[in-house]
């Protein structure tokens, strides 16, 4: 996947990184099978482990997931079938900006999204996308939300995040562009095709294994410098909301 971003104002600036996501289906909880260098909920070279999503603990990720679309009254035929796209961990290590549970209908629509984004503060908030009808989920619609959420100190927490998805069986597309009065900050896009899982797949990310742990975190700290060094207006990070989900 191709991770893209550029900030619009008080400079342009901009970047793009290649990144490894996998999109898991939880309909199964195991790994693919034969699958030698992927595992879920235990050490390997590649891994996803439950205990880093959510705002509590559980087992199950389907019933995670369904137990908060039946909090907020959404009922649950909208997540027939529930998939996680999300950066997995090397070496049992790294870090995660954010991940998307992905909520499809029995005719493959997708109806709902909850986008758990990370700050390197240890700290994690949850954004639910979803028409406001409950209509399939097009690119060519903007789902909006207030920006609640601490996650760059060269951005105030203060306007709104506009959601975009375009997500089927071949490749996706998700948009997170920040605005604030109308006047946009900040692009950013993943986009990349979605190839089945196997070891001949994953063997070449092998060679690159003592790097992706620390790529993330890494330009996240060098672009962060570049802002500085740019003399981006720093901003104190404030208090988290109490709300989790918005």
């Amino acid at each position: 996947m191709k991770i893209f971003h550029k900030r619009h104002t008080p400079e342009i600036y901009e970047f793009s990184h290649n990144m490894l996501y996998v999109l898991i289906n939880l309909s199964s909880l195991s790994a693919p099978k034969k699958n030698v260098f992927f595992s879920i909920n235990k050490f390997n070279l590649f891994s996803v482990l439950w205990k880093d999503y959510g705002f509590e603990k559980f087992i199950d990720p389907r019933m995670y997931v369904s137990g908060i679309l039946d909090e907020h009254d959404i009922d649950l035929s909208n997540a027939h079938d529930i998939k996680l796209l999300t950066i997995p961990k090397a070496l049992g290590w790294g870090f995660n900006p954010v991940s998307f549970w992905l909520c499809f209908d029995k005719n493959k629509n997708l109806k709902v999204v909850l986008a758990e984004v990370n700050n390197t503060f240890n700290e994690r908030h949850g954004y639910l996308c979803f028409e406001k009808d409950m209509s399939p989920i097009k690119y060519t619609n903007i789902i909006r939300h207030p920006k609640v959420f601490h996650v760059s100190p060269f951005c105030q927490v203060k306007g709104q995040y506009n959601f975009r998805f375009d997500v089927n069986e071949k490749n996706l597309k998700i948009d997170i562009n920040y605005v604030d009065k109308n006047k946009k900050l900040i692009s950013t896009a993943i986009t990349g095709n979605i190839v089945p899982f196997s070891n001949k797949d994953l063997l070449p990310q092998i060679f690159i294994l003592p790097f992706l742990a620390f790529k993330v975190i890494f330009f996240i700290h060098f672009h962060a410098l570049r802002l500085w060094i740019k003399k981006i207006p720093f901003v104190k990070k404030p208090k988290k909301i109490n709300k989790n989900i918005t």
